[in-house]
């Protein structure tokens, strides 16, 4: 990946993380959907950048609720959350492989059921 790449998507990842009063107290805070969206596209090895919607498969409910809650907020609404959740999962795939399976399952929970 070329340097203003990463540049990017580092700068995306870091707007990410910014959370108006409002998006904290109504759910799940960009960074905490944006970081999970990471961490298990880290673990199972998925581009959330061309995750279809309606896929099937382990993690795919979870991943797809995730990927749904970013699309809908104000900020990261379409591709811009899948840029975030691109960024995550490089800050993901450089941890070590139990931190981001610990992650992944951590997400799952917190995400997985309506």
């Amino acid at each position: 990946m070329s340097s203003s790449r990463k540049i990017t998507l580092a700068a995306l990842f870091m707007s990410a993380l910014l959370v108006t009063p409002v998006q904290a107290q109504t759910g799940p805070s960009i960074s905490a959907l944006t970081l999970c969206a990471g961490a298990i596209s880290a673990h199972r090895n998925i581009d959330v950048l061309t995750y279809p919607q309606g896929a099937s498969g382990d993690w795919a409910d979870v991943l797809g609720r995730i990927l749904a809650q970013l699309n809908t907020m104000e900020g990261v609404e379409g591709m811009t959350g899948r840029y975030a959740a691109s960024a995550a999962r490089s800050y993901w795939n450089e941890q070590p492989r139990a931190a981001r399976e610990t992650a992944a399952n951590d997400c799952r929970t917190r995400f997985g059921s309506n």
